[in-house]
């Protein structure tokens, strides 16, 4: 189910990402970037699209052998998913996955079985568009609450992790010093990375909400809160310091040091029914709660149970006295952007970034040339010219070195001429023209 403004259209009539333009000639870099965002589709239909290690490996074989990528990166977050292939034939690459993610919702096990032109339509970027997509979503810029940081975390993991299991590629980890670079200047250069945002503030803001409307007791609130990863520790820390609450911490695993701080999954049944409010936040494949097991007491005011994992952790949540909340839910409620002035000038940095990065791509087509310049140079310089000029019996040494000197200046500042000419000529290959640009 889309969410938001209807889609964008193509020639075809398909809808696309509104930001996702057609390949022009000159954007021919060789990445191709096929998902769906909480824009695109609901949380329900991107869990479908989660990927194990067996399954992974598969399709980065399947893709090599069918468009011709070198290598595959999965971006899986609560806010979407996506595949970074790298590879020299981007468009048809695009398309070849977005057949692969749509196969996946066609054979899904769904009741009832949807129609087709109720299935999403995953966006397609390529080549330079799909450089400056990667940078908008390491910025925050593309996230569903504007500016959050965790993602830049999230991308470099998603990178790091295909790069061990060999599915990674030389210009992927061009991109992902890109993306720490650009990351970096936008946290230096603005106001962006002061602003708490993510879905652990939303979180906080529904939790706060909930406590409000509960009968008053005089008693602190006691919260749950089930996954020590990296959000599950600072919704923790939130609940605890700015709601007030009483926090118990719950996870899967539970380091021996650790077992008066966290407690394990196998004590939740006894845990939960004493909590205001239940919240979910691990990283399982499959759901780690059952509500059914749990026998969560009937009070005056239901209990919150937020489910913040992709894909869902909690399973038996339709009953009467409690109140779900998941990923989608939390899309609908209100966020403070930021103004006009902040995100324009992070739009321009990552504008700056991928500049940038294509002049860099650029200049390695031509390292080649400009690596043959530099060493003609040198045996000019070093070997002919000594030669060549050698003193005779009659001459003195020191005006044959006088001459050497001099030749070789006159080489190098022809040398120098050749090297600033296809620099040059590099970056304005990689400057955006006044279309693309707009």
């Amino acid at each position: 189910m889309n969410r938001g403004a209807a889609p964008h259209l193509d020639a075809q009539g398909r809808p696309v990402h509104p930001d996702a333009p057609a390949l022009r000639p000159q954007d021919q870099l060789p990445l191709a970037i096929v998902g769906c965002d909480f824009r695109v589709a609901s949380a329900q239909w991107r869990n479908l699209l989660l990927l194990d290690d067996a399954e992974r490996a598969a399709l980065a074989t399947s893709l090599r052998n069918a468009a011709g990528v070198t290598g595959l990166v999965t971006v899986e977050t609560c806010n979407r998913v996506e595949w970074l292939a790298s590879t020299p034939m981007p468009q048809w690459a695009g398309e070849v996955m977005r057949a692969q993610m749509l196969d996946r919702w066609v054979r899904a096990d769904l009741h009832p079985r949807p129609r087709l032109e109720h299935i999403p339509n995953p966006y397609i970027y390529a080549g330079r568009s799909a450089v400056r997509h990667l940078l908008r979503v390491a910025v925050g810029l593309e996230s569903f609450v504007v500016g959050e940081r965790e993602i830049a975390g999230q991308l470099n993991k998603a990178l790091a992790a295909a790069r061990l299991a060999g599915q990674g590629s030389g210009f992927h980890n061009a991109l992902q010093t890109a993306v720490g670079r650009t990351v970096k200047k936008v946290q230096r250069l603005t106001v962006w990375r002061h602003h708490g945002r993510g879905v652990h503030s939303l979180a906080l803001e529904e939790l706060q909400r909930h406590l409000q409307a509960a009968p008053a007791s005089g008693a602190r609130p006691t919260i749950v809160v089930v996954g020590m990863g990296e959000i599950g520790r600072k919704l923790a820390h939130l609940f605890a310091s700015i709601a007030k609450c009483k926090v118990v911490r719950v996870n899967r695993t539970v380091a021996t040091d650790r077992k008066q701080e966290i407690r394990p999954l196998s004590e939740l049944p006894r845990i939960a029914p004493q909590a205001d409010a239940l919240v979910v936040a691990t990283g399982a494949r499959d759901p780690v709660v059952d509500l059914n097991a749990l026998r969560m007491p009937v009070r005056d005011h239901p209990t919150l149970v937020m489910d913040l994992g992709a894909p869902a952790q909690v399973v038996g949540y339709h009953q009467p006295h409690l109140r779900y909340c998941g990923l989608d839910d939390l899309l609908s409620l209100p966020t403070v952007a930021p103004d006009d002035a902040e995100s324009g000038h992070v739009l321009e940095l990552v504008e700056e970034g991928l500049r940038e990065f294509v002049l860099e791509c650029r200049k390695r087509e031509w390292a080649g040339i400009l690596r043959a310049v530099h060493d003609s140079y040198e045996v000019a310089s070093y070997t002919q010219l000594p030669q060549l000029l050698a003193p005779d019996a009659g001459e003195r040494p020191d005006e044959a070195q006088r001459l050497q000197e001099s030749m070789r200046e006159l080489l190098r500042n022809f040398t120098r001429e050749i090297v600033a000419h296809i620099e040059s000529a590099a970056e304005e290959r990689a400057r955006p023209t006044r279309r693309a640009q707009g």
